[in-house]
């Protein structure tokens, strides 16, 4: 029998007539809708501006600045400054309950608050940071052959917090570190939703790729973030991280507000791809590290460890392909983007370091 053949138009149709959305689908699993009733991410509704951050924004730009350079000799204090306004303005741009000007426009104060975003996002990537010299590249293949060496080489894969975190933490740190944990993570899929945009080619095909396992491949209870409502709902942790995000540490903020900032400065695109690169590529050893832990303090529910488990198994494949995504794409990257993906993978692990540094203190810190 003479095998069908189909033109071009056709084979393009055939590909994408069926839907990768069932009508089952869009129905959560039975005796997971309690979890789906709650809003997410966990936060409460916007309640004002707080007092700091409010003058911060009158300041003219010249004044912002200022004010910034000023607390330049006491990092940590810098630190708390940057990161508790800039979660603040990044709530604002996800466009959840928590963030202002999210149910209704107010132009002079949305105008205030893009303008010191800019200056606080300037002092943050090209002072707080404090960039290293990072190696040159011109060639695309060779960059990412070096991102791969980088991912298993930086100085974030074997930071002491995660052989703390399986060796010594208590139940009450390990509990605690779960709570940052939800916090870093609860819009992780809006953030690759941030990357797919404006990226060409394989790079986008490879972001749009890891977005649909972040929404569970269309399946509501297999959404990265409905594994941290598990997480929440084996601890009975709802009210107990309301409560906490009153007194959350702001360097529990540091990989997520600089991954936030270079996602919404079109210029920083780029940079952004390289330091979600790097960040994927630390989560198997550290999520490995995190479930010895759990195993040793007798942490065993699959509610509470299904999301690193999962993590483990997805995210070195996740790693594997934003690299492949940069030796394939097409159109090359010219010299100057290709710098600017090893220069986010860079700042990936210099925020990494710096917030995994302060964890492991603040952990330890903990009465026994």
């Amino acid at each position: 029998m003479a095998q069908a053949s189909y033109s071009a138009e056709q084979l393009a149709i055939r590909q994408q007539e069926n839907s990768m959305i069932s009508p089952g689908r869009l129905r959560p699993a039975p005796g997971k809708q309690d979890l789906h009733d709650r809003y997410w991410p966990p936060v409460t509704p916007f309640g004002g501006l707080g007092g700091d951050l409010a003058r911060f924004l009158a300041l003219p730009v010249s004044g912002q600045a200022s004010a910034l350079v000023a607390l330049r000799h006491d990092p940590d204090e810098h630190g708390r400054v940057l990161h508790e306004y800039l979660s603040v303005i990044y709530a604002y741009l996800f466009g959840y309950r928590d963030g202002p000007c999210t149910d209704a426009t107010d132009d002079d104060l949305e105008i205030s608050i893009l303008t010191g975003k800019i200056t606080l996002e300037r002092e943050l990537v090209d002072y707080w940071l404090a960039d290293r010299p990072i190696p040159d590249f011109i060639n695309q293949l060779d960059a990412a052959d070096y991102l791969d060496e980088f991912a298993e080489s930086n100085p974030g894969v074997t930071h002491p917090l995660f052989d703390f975190l399986r060796d010594e933490a208590t139940n009450d740190q390990i509990a605690r570190f779960l709570q940052c944990e939800v916090v870093r993570n609860e819009v992780v899929d809006d953030e690759v939703a941030l990357l797919v945009t404006g990226l060409q080619g394989s790079q986008k095909a490879v972001t749009a790729a890891n977005l649909w396992d972040e929404c569970g491949r269309g399946r509501l209870e297999n959404f990265h973030t409905y594994w941290l409502r598990e997480l929440l709902q084996a601890t009975e942790g709802w009210e107990s991280l309301t409560q906490f995000r009153m007194t959350f540490p702001w360097f529990a903020r540091i990989t997520s507000n600089v991954f936030a900032a270079l996602l919404t400065r079109p210029a920083h695109k780029l940079m952004a791809y390289g330091c979600f690169l790097l960040s994927e590529s630390w989560v198997e050893p550290h999520f490995r590290r995190i479930l010895d832990g759990m195993e040793r303090a007798g942490i065993t529910d699959n509610g509470i460890r299904i999301y690193f488990a999962a993590h483990v198994a997805i995210d070195p494949r996740h790693s594997r392909e934003l690299s492949d995504g940069i030796r394939a794409q097409r159109p090359l990257l010219t010299p100057a983007k290709v710098q600017q993906v090893v220069r986010g993978a860079h700042l990936a692990s210099a925020a990494g370091v710096w917030q995994f540094d302060r964890m492991l203190g603040y952990l330890r810190s903990f009465p026994d």
